[in-house]
């Protein structure tokens, strides 16, 4: 399956087997969780989400700071 994910401008094609979760594709392009969240068809979705077919997602960084 082929996963599409734009993270900061840059989009990543990746390939990934049946339900993998959205934790791994992250992992797999060296981006860390905790610093954004997901989204597919303009609504946040669980990191733990599994992927059962070639889908689009987007992502918000999540800033923070003091």
């Amino acid at each position: 399956m082929m996963v599409r994910i734009e993270v900061e401008g840059v989009t990543h094609d990746v390939e990934v087997e049946a339900g993998v979760t959205i934790d791994k594709i992250l992992d797999k392009i060296g981006v860390l969780p905790s610093t954004i969240l997901v989204t597919h068809q303009e609504k946040i979705v669980p990191h733990s989400t599994k992927i059962n077919s070639d889908v689009e997602l987007g992502t918000i960084i999540v800033s923070s700071g003091g």
